[in-house]
């Protein structure tokens, strides 16, 4: 049995005043065992919906449809507490802002317990430590430490260090690189290559990040306005989408040339294809129908060009 993650169908739903906004809108994706995949886009696209699709932690308003199956269970037919049991213990999350996601009024070392706990294996807080950087010498000083006295750095690693106290076959990481500057952007990179290492089956990154997109990711999935648009490797280097290579063509380091119009509103429904107002090779058909996502050599993309 493989350790692979495949989604069937998802639908997110949020409901609003007059009506309801589509978050994830027919997701059909297989995160494979071995691989560390990204998932990039636009902030909105629906990426971190997504993940939180994946992990159950979705608010209980969300409307939600779909299959996500692990191991041969269905997790969205899981009650509460079966899919808390997997939560942790096989799916770990490494959440974006960690000077936010740790808790400012415990130390370290109490926090890192609480995650270790999770497992039958009892790893000592101080080999975790130890496995994310931080020497015989530190260890000792970051253990009593609250937060804030640690740099953003540091942070990065304490909380790395708990979303594998539980050695969970699977990371998913939440916009790691949101908000740091370069250098700590370079701290999280070294973080996230060390958390490869530690005997997981796969990672899931979900970024607006395309440079750690690719100096990490083997597999990168694009997602637009809910949907996933192109998947497979070399997609930064060779993309195929319309939409990949407008992203792409968008950085500066490539000139800076933005892609025409902007991405649907939430809410907006339209009938064809998400990303036909805003390309250069729409035709009628793009117009009235939404394509599925066509094998393109290894590579899946949404597009009538790949038909």
């Amino acid at each position: 049995m493989t350790y692979d993650i495949q989604v069937k169908n998802a639908q997110v739903y949020f409901p609003v005043e007059k009506g309801h906004v589509k978050a994830v809108d027919q997701v059909s994706v297989t995160f494979r065992e071995g691989q560390i995949t990204g998932l990039i886009g636009e902030s909105g696209c629906g990426k971190s919906v997504l993940g939180m699709y994946l992990l159950g932690l979705l608010p209980p308003y969300a409307k939600v449809s779909g299959e996500i199956w692990y191991q041969g269970k269905n997790l969205e037919a899981l009650n509460q507490k079966e899919r808390r049991q997997i939560r942790g213990r096989e799916l770990g999350l490494i959440p974006q802002n960690p000077g936010d996601s740790l808790n400012p009024v415990r130390r370290i070392r109490g926090q890192i317990q609480e995650a270790v706990n999770l497992t039958e294996e009892k790893t000592g807080v101080s080999s975790l430590l130890e496995r994310f950087g931080f020497s015989k010498e530190q260890v000792p000083r970051v253990e009593r430490a609250y937060p804030f006295a640690l740099s953003g750095g540091m942070q990065q690693r304490a909380v790395a260090a708990m979303g594998v106290a539980s050695n969970p076959k699977w990371i998913l990481a939440d916009e790691p690189s949101k908000g740091l500057d370069m250098t700590l952007r370079e701290q999280m990179y070294e973080t996230l290559a060390l958390i490869r290492k530690q005997k997981v089956k796969g990672m899931l990154i979900i970024t607006h990040d395309l440079v750690l997109a690719e100096k990490l990711c083997g597999q990168v999935a694009v997602m637009y306005a809910g949907q996933i648009l192109e998947m497979g490797g070399n997609v930064l280097e060779e993309p195929l989408h319309p939409y990949t290579k407008g992203l792409l063509d968008s950085l500066p380091e490539r000139g800076m040339h933005p892609m025409k119009g902007i991405a649907p509103a939430p809410g907006d429904e339209l009938k064809g294809c998400k990303f036909a107002p805003r390309c250069p090779y729409a035709g009628a058909r793009c117009e009235k129908e939404q394509p599925q996502a066509f094998q393109a050599g290894e590579r899946k993309v949404r597009c009538f060009r790949y038909a």
